[in-house]
């Protein structure tokens, strides 16, 4: 008798090719996936996950997540991102990363498939520049550059720029460093360098970068950049660089709330003008005084002593930021950190919060799962999200009725509920919601 170790049986499967779900039972054998269709007759399996009435898909893949910091907050981020199904990840966004090398040599296996962009600001920083406002040498360029191109060559998937943390960043410096870059191979991640008034100027930028370099741009949560009163004149602008050929992508995450440290320049003399919000507005996200809402006092007391807290800025209009979310070619994205154990509820919630909110918005079951798999793997070139025989089993299994985010603001890191099973290389490793395998996982190389 044949026998296979794993079988889901009776679910509604995914099909990412034909964006269509059709009942079947899907098999897994050796990390791939052996059966999708009905069950067959005089087969056994060592497991069986009885699916019916759920969905079954290929596992989510979040484009945009920060993954760094101490090895404690390493271990939470991705437990966090299993826990709302999330099998690959692609961290070192908004010009922050961690070498590839000390990722393999110095962090534990990952729980999950982790690729990794290369940071600008990171580069600077290797380059021996200690202030976002300083402008480098050419010598320095020079190292940007060489630096850039060893973790290209150590499989890193592109180049991320945070323009709003680096205000002196010119667009000299950043063409040079695209440059290094290969348009059939790597991408760029680019936080803009304006939320507000002036980010239909920033948006214009990173298209301009796009059509200069012949990289395809992601733009990085863009409905937290231009949810003030600028979104459909946004997503306009971004519809007319698509129709002229450049080449964009874009990512959102489904709250009307970012979050950043204190001591960035996002908090620059006039943020609070920027919005038509203060203080008042921000939460501390981070540290002892995590869950309090600040005031002058402690804002810049914070901002002097303490710059690496976490504050989380509720100034966003979650009308926009659903309309930007709505847009076909925008995926969903966590944008998650952690730090102490603590940031904002996104790393735990956004993936079934989007689901959610894309449906809530009028979009089928497999439009929505299809802006949580197929569409951010597209737009960082990874491997093509599949449910077919000879595919790698990464998947999620979850009840569309009742999946839904739990994480709060003040309490995180909450995993949702309606989650069945999440499987890694044909892993188990997470069932009704509890984590069963912190290993599972590998670094990805380009």
């Amino acid at each position: 008798m044949a026998e296979l170790e794993l079988l889901i049986r009776g679910g509604k499967v995914f099909e990412p090719r034909t964006r269509k779900l059709l009942e079947a039972c899907v098999g897994v054998e050796g990390g791939r996936i052996a059966l999708v269709g009905e069950e067959p007759r005089g087969m056994s399996y060592r497991t069986v996950l009885e699916a019916r009435g759920l969905v079954v898909s290929p596992g989510f893949v979040d484009s945009h997540v920060h993954v760094g910091g101490e090895p404690d907050d390493v271990r939470a981020i991705q437990r966090a991102l299993l826990l709302q199904g999330v099998t690959t990840a692609v961290t070192g966004h908004c010009g922050e990363s961690t070498r590839l090398g000390e990722m393999a040599s110095e962090w534990d296996r990952p729980m999950l498939k982790l690729g990794t962009l290369v940071g600008h600001t990171t580069l600077r920083r290797l380059a021996g520049l200690s202030s976002p406002y300083e402008v480098p040498t050419e010598e320095q360029m020079r190292r940007m550059s060489r630096l850039l191109e060893e973790e290209l060559e150590e499989g890193a998937f592109g180049l991320s720029f945070g323009l709003e943390y680096v205000p002196s960043a010119t667009n000299e410096e950043i063409l040079a460093l695209a440059e290094v870059l290969d348009p059939e191979v790597h991408v760029i991640s680019i936080h803009i360098r304006h939320d507000g008034p002036r980010c239909l100027e920033a948006l214009r930028e990173a298209i301009e970068i796009s059509e200069i370099s012949g990289i395809r741009v992601c733009v990085s949560h863009i409905g937290s950049m231009v949810s003030f009163g600028m979104a459909e004149k946004a997503l306009s602008i971004f519809d007319e660089a698509l129709e002229a050929g450049v080449d964009l992508a874009m990512d959102s995450y489904p709250y009307s709330a970012f979050c950043t440290t204190i001591g960035s320049a996002v908090f620059d003399e006039g943020f609070e003008e920027r919005w038509g919000k203060g203080v008042e507005s921000l939460q501390v996200a981070s540290g002892p005084l995590a869950g309090s809402f600040l005031d002058e006092r402690t804002f810049q007391h914070l901002r002097e002593r303490e710059p690496e807290t976490l504050v989380i800025a509720h100034v966003m209009d979650e009308r926009e930021m659903r309309r930007c979310l709505s847009h076909p070619r925008c995926a969903i994205a966590s944008d998650g950190v952690i730090r102490g154990g603590r940031g904002h509820p996104r790393a735990a919630g956004a993936f079934p919060r989007g689901i959610r909110w894309l449906l809530e918005g009028g979009s089928s079951l497999a439009e929505a799962i299809a802006r949580a798999t197929v569409l951010p793997a597209s737009n960082l070139r990874l491997r093509e999200p599949r449910l077919e025989v000879g595919a790698q089993a990464d998947l999620v299994v979850f009840d569309p009725l009742s999946f839904r985010d739990r994480a709060s603001f003040e309490a995180p890191l909450l995993e949702p509920e309606g989650l069945k099973a999440v499987l890694v290389d044909g892993k188990v490793v997470v069932l009704d919601g509890k984590l069963l395998d912190d290993r599972a996982g590998r670094l990805l190389r380009r």
